[in-house]
């Protein structure tokens, strides 16, 4: 598990080969994306994505927006 998350944005290409975490921003959910590429019957190439919550880094990330009072956490206007 990723102790860290990259700032991606809007429109920017990523690397879709690696196995990587991805969390929003705003509300703190974590999830781990897995990619593998496979080859069909008729030689064309797939990419298949497959996306799993990961509750332990949600409730970390979550717990550390709290304390610095970011994200849902942060005061209304």
């Amino acid at each position: 598990m990723a102790g860290y998350y990259i700032q991606r944005w809007d429109g920017e290409w990523v690397d879709v080969t690696a196995e990587r975490n991805l969390a929003c921003c705003d509300c703190g959910l974590v999830h781990r994306e897995e990619y593998r590429i496979i080859e069909a019957e008729n030689s064309t190439e797939h990419i298949l994505r497959r996306v799993i919550r990961d509750r332990r880094a949600t409730a970390n990330r979550r717990m550390s927006l709290k304390a610095r009072k970011e994200g849902i956490f942060a005061k209304r206007r």
